[in-house]
């Protein structure tokens, strides 16, 4: 299995922690095959719980198809599997943040309503009050389209917006996702901003799913000048994310062989 592959790949990388962004069950429709699927995950997985690191997930559109999914996800992940208990009211450990030095990570659950949406208030709140030099917001459904679905926050574009204006206002220069399951780095700027301000969107679902692939359908993006960066398909792969001080390298690994990971996308930037 590649996630499997992929997990002892995460623990050669040595990292502080791994961020999760949904889809970690293939569709189950009843509770009972949910946390089947998600205890199989979680054996997967247990190289990188066993190694001392720390795991935050969201969910994906995959764990959405089953009666009761909220309280199968909080059933699974308790005790060393929990995620931090620190989000807005009713959705504690489902979107939540992270300190860890000169980071704060944003994980966004946008599937508290009918609608999808995030939770921008309660976000807003968290760029108000942020300390941290670096910000690292993800989510499963991307901003922007990568290729393959069309049924991102671009279906309602000004809530996309709103999200992504609040991102660069706070100084964030880039958000993960998943749901497509290929690799896609995209370039975002407003009218009128400078570079600085560019926005860089990862939608890295390279994890093990089947793969897909993209169109040249470029979906919605409003008021947004997007410029292709980086798209690769066929391929598994993670992305490892390196900190330096004001600097940012943020390297996409795909699979060229079993248990063979290698750097085919680098963007680095510095903040001020």
């Amino acid at each position: 299995m590649i996630m499997a592959e992929m997990a002892k790949a995460m623990v050669a990388e040595k990292p502080k922690f791994v961020l999760f962004s949904g889809d970690l069950v293939a569709g189950p429709k009843t509770d009972a095959e949910m946390e089947s699927q998600l205890s199989t995950w979680l054996d997967l997985m247990k190289p990188v719980y066993d190694a001392g690191i720390k795991v935050y997930n969201i969910r994906g559109n995959h764990e959405m198809h089953v009666p009761h999914p909220e309280a199968v996800w909080r059933k699974m992940f308790v005790g060393p599997y929990a995620m931090p208990n620190n989000g807005p009211k009713g959705e504690e450990a489902m979107s939540f943040t992270v300190n860890y030095k000169n980071v704060l990570i944003v994980g966004l659950d946008e599937f508290q309503t009918e609608q999808l949406h995030v939770n921008q208030a309660w976000l807003n709140d968290v760029m108000k009050n942020k300390k941290q030099q670096h910000i690292f917001v993800y989510s499963h459904k991307m901003a922007f389209r990568s290729g393959h679905h069309d049924d991102g926050l671009e279906i309602d574009p000004a809530s996309r917006d709103a999200l992504v204006k609040s991102l660069i206002a706070a100084g964030s220069r880039t958000a993960f996702f998943g749901h497509d399951h290929l690799y896609d780095h995209l370039a975002v700027t407003a009218p009128g901003d400078p570079p600085s301000k560019t926005f860089h969107q990862f939608v890295i679902g390279t994890a093990g799913a089947p793969l897909v692939h993209g169109t040249n359908d470029p979906g919605n993006n409003s008021i947004w000048k997007v410029e292709k960066f980086k798209h690769i398909e066929d391929k598994y792969g993670y992305a490892v994310v390196e900190i330096d001080g004001p600097k940012v390298t943020i390297t996409f690994k795909a699979r060229t062989s079993p248990s063979v990971y290698e750097p085919a996308d680098t963007f680095s930037y510095t903040v001020n």
